[in-house]
């Protein structure tokens, strides 16, 4: 517990007693039914407390003062109604004594369950004296109004105050930023030692005391040594808690303070609050060394006049901040005007105006920091020093705006400085997009201070028998002195406001300065951009046509159980390197799609085990030809059902297990999932879930982090390539020497981000590498996914089922016959149109089920033929699906809103297209009864090739081959394996197989051979 807390709320606001100059009674209404009552109403009305507790107030007083007490209640401001008067009936008291009347001021307020009546009583006071009173109070108030500065207005705020009310000494108290505080004027006894300059600690006004001074105007205590008055009974009726006395005039004083006064010689004393823009200014302290008992009339005018200052102090304080901006407009027209005349050359203008930019803040050094070029002007660090405090300013701070009276508080690296740069006022302009930085920083020299206390600050808090800090009140108030050093004149509000102004000054000189060069790059940037897009478009169309036709011819001729098997392994090579090729073409136009910030996500639910199942059998062939073995370490935690970018993830974990195969020759690849940070709402197993409709939109969706993590033992990346692996287009040494973009890592990281997550890597050179990548899902709360079936070839259409009529429109002459080729083979009736306005033609007098579009074509393309087929009678119910080389989401979009119902991108599969019509057309299909070829064990480990079967040649030839694989010449590599003898034919078909499945780096590591291995 600190020293502080020992002064709690409750003791202050609710001692139990009052001071002994009044009576105060706690009332219930409606009949104002005394609840609680002071015990020293008994020598007042010669009543014992306890004999009028649960009685009315009108045992007190008349019935019809009562009355017009009751007439106050009614008012919504009881403060208007205060101050008024109750008298007595004169009565016959125990001893037989008659008692006079007696007259009451009375204060009422309401409090919870309750009303508290505060009576003093009143003494005789002449018209004359009241006449007197309301000049003198005049007359102060009109001296207050002719106070030129603050310090003037004070002094004669204290004068005026000591006039009206007599006491010894009378103190203008004003608090500090940290509530401690100062006296700033003084009106005294001619024998009284002087307060005016002392500092006294926040521990002599604790937060309690302060909150109640900001609450009530007035606390008067005419006498430190009187006797408490306690309160029958000591708490409140009806709630059992201390009486809440924080509105009470009379309300007793806290012991410390009592002590505290008692210390300082003090018998008698009034505080007046002084309020300034809704926070407690500061106090007019009066002092008197005798009990002082000052009437209520006098105490109203004083708080009042307390009232009056506290406003006039606001116009003071206003008058002089007026003064000083009047100035500070001076100095900024005079910027401005040379600023905005020559904004290319701002630091020349604010080195020609010195003395103004000095000026505006009252420092003493500036340091002028435009885009990495300084300038000093005054009393400054040097340079290198101004460099690296605006370095720490940048990294620390970060703040337009910065302000300290001690800077070696903050920045140690300041006392150096400290007789130049003690304070530092720093305006910055941080413009990230052009990586620039604008700084002006002002400086003030140290400034030794001699600060006066009351008395030492330690004999504020002593420690008790156990140990604990206790606020204690000090003994002691000679002046007490403290050197304050590293620090400078504290900077002023109006000064921080005017550096602010000069910061928003400065942004539009710097946004004029650069808005030529920023509009000039903007209006590049968005030709490049358009033209980087027109000619992604125009790239992704021109390869995809002539693609869709090798890929479709080799889909049909493989549909021909007559073509002789030497040329089905040449036909499986065309597709394959078509295949490789398209995925070149999709990740150059994934990765254009990331730069333009067109990348989203699509979600469905999926089953994540048979994704991961499929996954290890896409690339288990791979690794059984390279002899690696391949490991799926999948963690119980993972689970069946998911709610994600099934797509995404598929070619993140595809894009991790072919690298990490593809870069290891020998050892294993292993791939380990675990689901980490399930958040459990109320599913309690995940054999029940169900599908939600987004992650981001059910927040009580139960959210999975996938850590996936695949390693292998392959050749390591350095660690100066971490990083580089993941950029687009770049590869590692040994990267370059295998096939690929250098685009799937980077499209990976990406996926990985926008699903939530990210990619990154641990390396050691030569021994390993683990890829790590997580990504949120989110658990599904029912089986809602439909099974991919089993890829069968389609050899017809079922009997019993109507003629599809489909027509083709394709301007290239080849993707026509492909099309009419591979329907018309399975059993559907087809008509070709190679324009928009042969396709209108052909289906008004055709009317086909289906029409397959193509977009771009001469004369009418086929958006514009899709749009007037759709406006035409009947032209709703065809099913037009978009056919196109266009693969960009816009070409997707563009095509819905036209009317198509679908978007396929060539180059197509086959089995797309016919599962396109049978969703569309409710077509039913005849497939091909075939078994899923198995794997030839045999052949497969005779292509897992050892250095060592090499050697069978020369090593010049090895020397030609390592250096084909280098230079990726397939072409010379397939002319040197001609050259392999014939009783060597494994080794031969082995290499030849590498090289037709693109492992070039395999050849390149196998070939790498040392000539001493030959003796």
């Amino acid at each position: 517990m600190t020293a502080l807390e020992v002064y709690t709320d409750e003791s202050v606001y609710a001692p139990g007693y009052i001071q002994p100059h009044g009576m105060l009674l706690m009332l219930q209404e409606p009949d104002l039914t005394i609840l609680q009552i002071s015990e020293n109403v008994e020598q007042f009305f010669g009543i014992s407390a306890q004999a009028l507790l649960g009685q009315p107030l009108q045992r007190l007083f008349s019935h019809t003062q009562v009355q017009r007490l009751t007439r106050y209640l009614a008012e919504d401001n009881l403060e208007l109604c205060n101050l008024f008067k109750l008298k007595t009936r004169t009565r016959v008291d125990q001893t037989g004594l008659q008692r006079k009347s007696q007259t009451f001021r009375g204060m009422i307020y309401r409090i919870v369950d309750g009303l508290t009546l505060e009576l003093e009583p009143q003494g005789t006071i002449k018209t004359t004296h009241s006449i007197q009173f309301y000049h003198r109070l005049e007359t102060a108030i009109a001296n207050l109004r002719n106070a030129t500065n603050l310090t003037n207005l004070a002094q004669t705020l204290a004068r005026e105050v000591k006039a009206m009310t007599g006491f010894d000494r009378v103190m203008i108290y004003k608090f500090d930023a940290d509530d401690s505080g100062v006296v700033i004027a003084e009106e005294k006894q001619g024998h009284l030692e002087s307060y005016l300059g002392l500092h006294y600690l926040i521990t002599d006004i604790p937060a309690p005391a302060h909150k109640l001074f900001y609450r009530n105007w007035m606390r008067f205590i005419p006498d430190i040594n009187y006797t408490p008055v306690c309160l029958i009974p000591t708490n409140h009726p009806l709630t059992n808690i201390p009486l809440d006395l924080s509105n009470s005039g009379l309300r007793g004083v806290y012991p410390c303070h009592i002590e505290y006064l008692r210390n300082m010689g003090v018998a008698g004393s009034m505080t007046i609050s002084l309020i300034n823009d809704k926070r407690l200014w500061g106090l007019i302290a009066c002092h008197h060394y005798s009990p002082q008992l000052v009437d209520y009339e006098t105490r109203k005018a004083c708080e009042f006049l307390g009232k009056f200052a506290s406003i006039e102090l606001v116009h003071q304080q206003e008058r002089e901040l007026h003064v000083y901006q009047r100035q500070v407009e001076a100095i900024k027209d005079e910027l401005q005007q040379g600023l905005l005349h020559e904004s290319n050359f701002i630091e020349e203008v604010l080195i020609r105006n010195t003395f103004q930019l000095l000026d505006l803040v009252h420092a003493q050094g500036a340091a002028i920091l435009l885009d990495g070029k300084m300038t000093l002007v005054g009393q400054t660090p040097s340079v290198t020093e101004v460099q690296e405090l605006v370095t720490w300013l940048v990294q620390h701070q970060g703040e337009s705006l910065f302000a300290t009276d001690s800077l070696s508080r903050l920045y140690p690296e300041a006392k150096a400085f400290e007789d130049q740069a003690s304070g530092l006022l720093a305006i910055s302009i941080l413009l990230k997009h052009e990586k620039k930085s604008y700084h002006i920083l002002w400086f003030r020299p140290e400034q030794i201070q001699t600060v006066n206390w009351a008395g030492n600050p330690q004999d504020a808090i002593t420690i008790n028998e156990i140990g604990e800090m206790e606020l204690c009140a000090r003994k002691s108030f000679e002046m007490w002195k403290e050197t304050v050093r590293e620090t400078s004149l504290p900077w002023e509000v109006a000064e921080l406001e005017a550096a602010t102004e000069m910061r928003n000054m400065l942004i539009l000189v710097v946004l004029e300065f650069s808005q030529t060069a920023l509009e000039q790059d903007a209006k590049q940037a968005a030709i490049v951009s358009r033209a980087k897009s027109q000619f992604l478009a125009k790239m992704s169309h021109e390869l995809r046509t002539p693609l869709n036709a090798i890929l479709g011819f080799t889909q049909l001729m493989n549909r021909n159980e007559k073509i002789p098997s030497e040329f089905q392994e040449d036909l499986g090579i065309i597709s394959r390197s078509g295949k490789h090729l398209l995925t070149l073409i999709n990740d150059v136009l994934e990765m254009s799609k990331i730069e333009a910030g067109q990348l989203q996500l699509t979600e469905n639910c999926f089953d994540l085990h048979q994704l991961i199942h499929s996954i290890r059998d896409m690339v288990a062939i791979k690794a059984l030809e390279k002899g690696i073995d391949l490991i799926i370490e999948q963690h119980p935690s993972v689970p069946c059902y998911v709610y994600g970018d099934e797509s995404k993830l598929l070619q993140i974990l595809l894009n991790l297990l072919t690298n990490a195969i593809k870069f290891t020759t020998i050892g294993s690849v292993t791939l380990r999932l675990q689901a980490l940070a399930l958040k459990v709402s109320n599913v309690n197993s995940l054999d029940s879930i169900e599908c939600s409709p987004s992650l981001s939109t059910d927040n009580s969706q139960q959210i999975i982090t996938l850590h996936l993590e695949v390693e292998d033992s392959g050749c390591g990346i350095a660690q100066s390539d971490i990083e580089t692996v993941f950029k687009a287009f770049t590869q590692t040494e040994l990267g370059r020497h295998a096939q690929g973009t250098g685009l799937g890592l980077s499209i990976s990281r990406q996926f990985a981000r926008l699903m939530g997550g990210d990619i990154t890597v641990r390396s050691i050179l030569n021994q390993k590498s683990i890829f790590i990548c997580e990504v949120l899902l989110s658990l599904v709360r029912s089986v809602d996914i439909i099974a991919p079936e089993t890829t069968r070839p389609v050899i017809g259409l079922e009997l019993g089922q109507p003629i599809y009529r489909i027509l083709i429109v394709e301007d290239l002459k080849e993707n026509r016959q492909l099309l009419v080729r591979l329907l018309e083979s399975v059993g559907f009736e087809v008509c070709a149109a190679e324009n928009g306005n042969d396709a209108i033609a052909l289906w008004s007098e055709w009317h086909p089920h289906l029409i397959w579009m193509d977009i771009q074509m001469p004369v009418m393309d086929g958006y514009e033929a899709t749009r007037q087929i759709r406006e035409r009678e009947g032209g709703k119910d065809v099913v037009i699906i978009a056919l196109t080389a266009y693969a960009f989401k816009e070409d997707y979009t563009t095509s819905t809103q036209v009317g198509c119902n679908d978007h396929i991108t060539k180059p197509f599969l086959e089995t797309v297209l016919f599962d396109k019509m049978a969703h569309y057309l409710g077509v039913r299909y005849r497939y091909r009864q075939e078994a899923l070829p198995s794997l030839n064990q045999q052949t497969l480990s005779q292509k897992s090739l050892t250095a060592k079967d090499l050697q069978v040649m020369s090593l010049e030839w090895i020397i030609q081959v390592h250096q084909a694989t280098l230079d990726l010449n397939d072409v010379e590599l397939y002319n040197l394996i001609a050259q392999i003898p014939n009783q060597e034919q494994v080794l031969a078909n082995a290499l030849k197989y590498l090289v037709d499945n693109f492992q070039l780096e395999a050849i390149a590591t196998l070939s790498q051979t040392d000539e001493k291995d030959y003796g």
